[in-house]
């Protein structure tokens, strides 16, 4: 631990400089985070994101394209951030890092990769990418553990929507970009929550236990694929399964526990607020943001914005 450099955090309470106490970080006004398996550990539980904690520790790999051997992921990312695959000497906070799905592709542009998440999923992106240079903690969204404006660019998908406080979780990630620098952002889009069945069963669904939660999935996901043929995504107008056969390009058994997975992803969460594209739009008129591109897309609408130098 002492080998290691954590320069990168100040302390989320006062901003004040951290400097390494034995097993923790700790500021001269004497407020201290613990470091536990090398992730310092700035919140004091997962709260609303339990959920997501323990999911990830279940699909540890399960959306790395190392693993399914596609570029689902990288895809995913260089379209909907308009980046360039080369992101050399730039440092990019990675806010919601979940199992390092994006971690894995943001390593590969050559960036130095800081990210970070609410929940225990911390720990399996550190597990996996710490050794590749990825800086790892756990942390709130809304008490971000870093300088402000330090980062070249901003990246934050799947994370939004599951925020109590959207908007001011978005304008948290707006004073992490260094000026000139970009912010790339989705969020679940509204217009589409009024045909998805997921709405309808929430209520109970998210008050479940994840475990028993999580064996439901994993047996009446393929037990539905079994019977009805692929129709995703209409299939969710009246069924909230998502079933992505013959759709990401990968192997049966990825296929399906990717059902699983997203399935799971999208019932348990505490919070599950979409929002409009005029919303995000003016979010960003807000927050004084220039060279705006916000557009349906992704797995709702997708948000790249520059902050003026």
């Amino acid at each position: 631990m002492r080998g290691e450099d954590y320069s990168i955090y100040v302390c989320p309470t006062c901003r004040a400089a951290l400097a390494l106490d034995g097993d923790e970080l700790r500021c001269a006004a004497g407020h201290a985070f613990p470091i536990r398996g090398g992730v310092p550990r700035f919140v004091t539980d997962e709260g609303y994101a339990a959920s997501f904690g323990y999911q990830w520790k279940q699909f540890s790999r399960a959306q790395l394209d190392s693993e399914t051997g596609t570029d689902a992921s990288r895809r995913r990312l260089l379209l909907g951030t308009g980046w360039p695959e080369r992101l050399d000497g730039e440092t990019v906070l990675e806010a919601g890092c979940g199992m390092g799905r994006f971690t894995e592709v943001l390593l590969s542009t050559g960036a130095t990769v800081v990210s970070f998440d609410y929940s225990a999923a911390a720990e399996v992106t550190h597990e996996q990418f710490s050794s590749r240079g990825a800086r790892v903690c756990q942390a709130s969204i809304y008490e971000l553990p870093y300088r402000p404006a330090s980062f070249d660019r901003v990246f934050c998908y799947g994370v939004l929507q599951h925020c109590p406080d959207v908007e001011r979780a978005f304008h948290s990630l707006v004073q992490a970009v260094k000026p000139g620098g970009h912010l790339a952002v989705d969020v679940y889009d509204r217009l589409r929550m009024f045909f998805n069945a997921r709405y309808r069963v929430r209520w109970l669904t998210r008050r479940v236990p994840k475990e028993t939660l999580l064996r439901w999935c994993q047996r009446l996901v393929p037990a539905y694929m079994r019977v009805v043929p692929p129709l995703h995504p209409f299939n969710q107008l009246v069924v909230p399964i998502k079933d992505y056969r013959g759709r990401l390009g990968m192997a049966r058994e990825h296929e399906i526990e990717w059902s699983v997975l997203d399935t799971m992803d999208a019932l348990s969460p505490a919070y599950d607020q979409p929002q409009w594209l005029s919303t995000m739009k003016r979010w960003c008129r807000d927050a004084g943001l220039i060279d705006v591109w916000a557009k349906r897309g992704g797995n709702g609408i997708e948000v790249r914005a520059r902050r003026p130098a």
